[in-house]
Order: structure tokens, then sequence, then C-alpha cells
């Protein structure tokens, strides 16, 4: 069952990067599979929720895969900068087509369920784009963060836009280390530069909204855990990290050292990174200089 539905999602991409998703039918799906058009409910409910799974299994695969890659550079943070954008274009490349078909039938100001959750993921994505970045220049960032994230997405939008467009061929590699050595130089010379996008507010009420925010994201993800019936050791653990760090953030002044130390082990593992990546950023924002 599991190999079936994995067939229909690939022969899916195929097809939709072929015709686009207007054009192609379940029925055309189900023949390129082999299967009846009834079996194809067996999995979905429907084409857009299949469109809506492949979104998420593209994203996912990007964030995942590079923070797999780049989890064995902590020591060498440019490098991990380098390699998640590498591995974002090489994604991005694999899927240009089905991104391009994307770009032109579900347009962002559309209703419906597929173009918010593209403006979704699109949020998500940007709070990764701005935590890698302050992963891989510190402090050194955190007063142009906004512009360095807008720069980043803007040079490999655009150069993505070459590939889709032009058909320029292009190595990965050799585009992820130029986007990281452009982001240096400008750190590297910030001294001489004024932001352009406003800095993050520092106010006591922003300070105290971002605290409540990430409370939230930790109490529903605490909850899940809860949740479950059978929970493993490590589940357990993760638990008890999570209250720790509610209660923590319900102090008037949370003890940075404590927050820090909680997140970095809860954030390694696997099955919480991407649940508690805008968590990560927001208290870096937090944090400031």
């Amino acid at each position: 069952m599991a190999q079936r539905h994995k067939d229909l999602l690939n022969a899916a991409v195929r097809l939709f990067q072929q015709h686009g998703f207007h054009a192609t039918s379940i029925e055309d799906i189900t023949r390129s599979c082999g299967i009846s058009k009834g079996a194809f409910y067996k999995h979905f409910d429907s084409k857009e929720a299949m469109i809506l799974e492949l979104l998420q299994r593209y994203y996912d695969e990007i964030f995942t895969e590079a923070d797999r890659y780049a989890e064995a550079l902590t020591h060498a943070p440019l490098l991990k900068l380098k390699k998640k954008i590498t591995i974002e274009l090489e994604k991005s490349m694999e899927y240009q087509s089905f991104l391009y078909a994307l770009m032109t039938e579900f347009p962002p100001h559309e209703k419906g369920a597929i173009p918010e959750l593209l403006n979704r993921i699109y949020h998500d994505h940007h709070k990764w784009h701005v935590n890698a970045i302050l992963e891989a220049f510190g402090s050194d960032a955190k007063k142009y963060t906004k512009d360095l994230t807008i720069m980043m997405e803007g040079i490999i939008h655009s150069y993505m836009m070459a590939i889709i467009w032009r058909g320029a061929d292009l190595s990965p590699e050799k585009l992820g280390a130029f986007v990281v050595d452009c982001l240096y130089v400008i750190v590297a010379n910030r001294e001489q530069l004024l932001p352009v996008m406003p800095v993050y507010s520092n106010s006591k009420h922003h300070q105290e909204t971002m605290l409540a925010d990430m409370k939230h994201e930790l109490d529903t993800l605490c909850l899940e855990l809860n949740n479950k019936t059978e929970k493993t050791i490590a589940e357990t653990k993760d638990i008890q990290a999570l209250e720790m760090l509610i209660d923590e953030l319900e102090q008037g002044y949370p003890r940075e050292f404590l927050i820090d130390a909680l997140l970095q082990q809860l954030y390694r593992r696997p099955n919480l990174k991407n649940r508690l990546r805008k968590t990560l950023t927001a208290w870096e924002m937090w944090k400031g200089d």
C-alpha cells in the first residue's frame, strides 16, 4: 500500500510537470500506474489532496535533507549554510517544472487550500532562511537579518528563474558557494552599511508577544506528544524538556542559557526539527545583540 501511494505521487509529479495541474486528470495518473480510478481514492480524497501532499513532501525534503547533511558541519557555519543552499537548489531544479506549474496555475492571491498552503510554506521557508543566516553569521548579522534574508532569497529566486525560463545550466554547488560568499562580503563590511528593512522591535510589548507566541507553539507540540498512547523513553524526555521550556518562558526574564540548552537539545531530534524551527528563530530574534 505504501509503495502504491508513493508510485501515485511520483506519477503525478511527472504528469503535472508535463501537462500542468488542471490538464492532468485522476484517470491520467491512475492509467500511468496501471490501476483503476477507484483505487486512487484509497490513497487520496481528491486531486487537490494529492497536490497538497506533493507540496508538503517537496518542502519537507528540502528541510530534512538540508538539516541532515549540514548536521556534521556544526563547527563550520559558513560551509553549513552553503550546504543548505546547495540542497535547496538541487531540490528546486529536480522539481523545476512542478514549481513552474504551481506559479502559473495557483497565483498567491487566489483563494483555496493550495494557495493557502503555498503561503504558509513560504513563511516557514522564510523562517528557515532567517535561522540559517543567524546560525552562519551569529550576532554580526542580527541587525541586518531581514535584509540578508531578502537578498539571499532574491538571488536564489533569480537564478532559479534563469534555470526555468532560459534553461541556464548552473551547478547548485557553485551557486550555493557564490550566494554565501556574497553574504559574507556584506557582513564583513557591515559597518559601512545601514539596514534598509526595519530592525526587529525591542519594545517591551513586542518582546512579550514573541515570548507568548513561542510558548503557544511549544504548548501545542507538548500536547501532541502527551496525547500519544505509547511513548518511547526519548519522547518522555522530550516532553520533560518542553515543559521546562514552557515554565521558563512564563518567567518575566527567562534565563537565556537554559532556553538555549533546551532548544538545542530538542532541535537535535529529527522528528522535532521542523516543528521547532519557528521557535528557534523567534528566540534568536528575541535575544537580540
